[in-house]
């Protein structure tokens, strides 16, 4: 009896995934069920015994959305290829001329054909009026994108420094050449007296295109050393300070810090650390440094906490592969209560 039932689900788990999405991992597995979303960065994809898989996108080769194609078991034209575009609508942003890149909630894959547009005025010095296509034939050698029109819509994929940014204008349909968040920026430098904003809607393909991933042709450049650009207080009473920065993998970070501190009536330190008082107890956040040093840590997504490492007053830190999570800055002080003073710490990615 139990083989008859057994063989019976087997046959109705075959029908099933006959309709069913289709990913196809790196490891030569082909898993068939239902694309559930992409959130979080990570695919989340249910097979056909109920169970919901979560994947990295770097284990991922190709997914197929197959059953909007079998609709009413009628024939569809193009019906299973994998390059039949499947358009996720994600809500519309507004994106303002500021200093910091405005940061999305949409996850991109390399190879995923991405569509935008976009609406609205910004006025950039108080008097001078874009929309998104920009000021055409005018040019600013400060902005993010020079060769292009100043004030028109930008967009980059990822925080890596050197990932090339994209001319949007009022309307662009590209190819993600990257895994990574979608940010918009305004390619005008100065953000005084700047007001309006652009209204972009965004629609990715959830099939991963198998068009050559390569730079858009006369829209792409070189993320400018401005990149997003964050001051932070670290005052020396709080053993951590949260940045508000979210990290991505390979990510640079170029950290500046300066002022005082005082830890006691008897000692001073700077963002380096007191150099005649080494933390030598496990109560320290960092062993072997200077009392009073300025330190960083990342917070993992899943609650995990990276080691501790020296920023002092200047450091370029890269994340590693893999690495998600919340920048962290504080002191190296086993004792914060008597404590006086702050740092200031400019950060950039």
């Amino acid at each position: 009896m139990r083989k008859i039932i057994a063989i019976i689900a087997l046959l109705v788990l075959f029908t099933v995934a006959a309709m069913a999405d289709t990913l196809y991992l790196k490891n030569g597995s082909v898993l068939k069920g239902n694309f559930i979303g992409y959130e979080n960065g990570l695919f989340i994809f249910e097979i056909n015994n109920g169970n919901r898989l979560k994947l990295r996108p770097s284990e991922v080769l190709k997914l197929v959305i197959e059953r909007d194609t079998v609709a009413d078991n009628r024939p569809v034209p193009d019906a299973g290829n994998p390059n039949r575009p499947n358009w996720e609508n994600f809500p519309a942003v507004d994106v303002k001329l500021e200093e910091q890149w405005y940061r999305t909630r949409i996850n991109l894959m390399r190879g995923q054909r991405v569509r935008v547009s976009s609406t609205g005025t910004i006025t950039l010095d108080g008097r001078t009026q874009t929309g998104p296509e920009g000021l055409s034939g005018k040019r600013d050698p400060d902005a993010p994108m020079p060769d292009q029109n100043d004030g028109g819509l930008v967009a980059v994929i990822g925080q890596d420094p050197n990932a090339p940014m994209i001319f949007i204008g009022r309307s662009n349909e590209f190819v993600a050449d990257r895994d990574g968040v979608l940010y918009f920026t305004v390619n005008h430098w100065e953000t005084r007296d700047a007001r309006g904003s652009f209204r972009v809607n965004v629609s990715a393909d959830r099939n991963l295109s198998s068009v050559p991933v390569g730079p858009d042709s006369g829209n792409v450049g070189q993320v400018p050393s401005r990149g997003s650009e964050k001051t932070v207080t670290v005052p020396s009473t709080q053993q951590w300070t949260d940045t508000g920065i979210d990290l991505e993998p390979n990510m640079t970070l170029d950290i500046v810090a300066e002022g005082n501190i005082e830890l006691s009536s008897r000692y001073r330190s700077t963002p380096d650390g007191n150099r005649d008082v080494i933390a030598n107890t496990a109560s320290f956040p960092l062993q072997g440094e200077g009392a009073g040093a300025l330190v960083a840590k990342i917070r993992y997504r899943d609650g995990r906490e990276s080691n501790v490492v020296l920023i002092g007053s200047r450091s370029t830190p890269k994340t590693e592969q893999g690495e998600y999570g919340r920048l962290f800055l504080g002191i190296n002080d086993d004792f914060l209560r008597d404590n006086k003073g702050s740092y200031t710490v400019r950060i950039r990615w």
